[in-house]
């Protein structure tokens, strides 16, 4: 088989993620010194970052570069979560606190728009982040940070979204850092390089990405399931990862960290048919439990795929070792930047194999989604046109 023949959304993607990166990071280089002023950085007491899916899973993966950073306590909350279920007490205790840095790419996804609008009118300092200013999100918060993807662009199912979505947030926890005086000016400038520096060094490598990426999904493609385990930062790398597999060809995936998949997914029938991705960062307090989680796996017959920034010779047992690009020693917080685009290269190709459309959307004879199939239609699909409701 010939791999060009396979490429999808998610390939094209992953070839642009340099150059991606580029785009958000001047995007919301220029706006953020106008969004985030001295006064309201240092008002900040807490803060929180919520979304929906993807956007979600940026917050979760991007956390430990505001706790190293900006020696704020941050807390990640689902959406529903934030907007149904945290004590309002959190919200608007003193002014300008917390930072509530609300996620969606479209700024119409209904639970993001409603967490905006609960946390301004309790008082918090609420942030968009998003590529539209002109949303209902945007509308929600007091200030906007647009991530700047060009219109019209192949973000489909959320490759380049979610990178984005990351960049910026890395680049708000160092302004806030640098505001804060946590950081110094010179490491501001160094770790906004290291940033631009990490993409390009995982920009080098994605042809090889691609070639096992292809290869291994020749040999997964009729697996029944694929398990998906990371930890900490990388647990958003593995439900995002997770998502990827259900938003491609609709197969059935779980996901779960080292320790309670040992627990619980371990013990799941036929072992040979449930491709294994872990997710594996050598820096990370858990990467034992990683390692020995792998060498589980593959005792037990599951075909394993790791992706690391470790050494191969670490996981004897895998079917593949993916290597990805180290992060620059202090700033061990970038890995998530890229590490996810290896399982959703994985996905898309494995959809391509089974001919299955993204989304399950059924096409039309130009190859575009038909707005009357079952799963495009908005009336089943409530993303954007779910009710809002707030409580307090």
């Amino acid at each position: 088989m010939d791999k060009k023949d396979f490429e999808n959304s998610l390939t094209r993607q992953a070839r642009d993620t340099e150059k991606m990166v580029r785009v958000v990071f001047d995007s919301v280089t220029a706006q953020l010194g106008q969004t985030l002023t001295t006064k309201e950085v240092f008002d900040a007491q807490k803060i929180f970052i919520t979304g929906c899916g993807d956007s979600w899973l940026a917050g979760v993966a991007c956390k430990a570069a505001f706790e190293s950073i900006t020696k704020v306590e941050t807390h990640v909350m689902r959406a529903v979560e934030f907007s149904r279920h945290l004590n309002g007490k959190n919200l608007g205790y003193s002014p300008n606190t917390p930072m509530v840095l609300v996620i969606s790419y479209s700024g119409e996804a209904t639970r993001a728009v409603e967490c905006a609008l609960r946390a301004t009118e309790r008082g918090a300092n609420t942030i968009a982040i998003t590529n539209d200013p002109n949303s209902r999100l945007a509308k929600a918060c007091r200030h906007t940070v647009c991530v700047g993807l060009p219109e019209g662009g192949e973000y489909f199912p959320g490759g380049t979204t979610y990178i984005a979505s990351m960049t910026a947030l890395m680049l708000i926890a160092m302004r806030v850092g640098r505001i804060r005086e946590t950081i110094s000016g010179e490491t501001y400038l160094d770790m906004r390089q290291a940033l631009l520096d990490y993409a390009h060094d995982f920009q080098k490598e994605v042809e090889g990405y691609t070639d096992r990426a292809f290869a291994l999904a020749q040999t997964w493609k009729d697996l029944r399931a694929e398990d998906f385990i990371g930890d900490y930062s990388d647990y958003a790398t593995a439900f995002f990862g997770s998502a990827k597999i259900i938003e491609t060809f609709g197969g059935y995936t779980t996901y779960d960290d080292s320790e309670d998949w040992c627990h619980i997914n371990y013990f799941l029938k036929d072992p040979a048919s449930i491709g294994t991705v872990i997710m594996a960062d050598k820096n990370s307090l858990a990467y034992g439990r990683e390692k020995e989680t792998a060498a589980s796996a593959a005792a037990i017959g599951r075909p394993v795929l790791v992706v690391t920034n470790g050494p191969r010779e670490d996981f004897p047992g895998a079917q593949v070792v993916c290597c990805v690009p180290e992060a620059p020693a202090g700033y061990e917080w970038l890995l998530p930047l890229t590490d996810y685009i290896p399982a959703s290269l994985l996905a898309g190709y494995i959809a391509q194999l089974q001919q299955e459309p993204f989304f399950r959307f059924a096409r039309l004879a130009d190859d575009t989604p038909d707005p009357n199939s079952d799963f495009a239609n908005r009336g089943c699909m409530t993303l954007s046109n779910s009710k809002v409701e707030i409580y307090d």
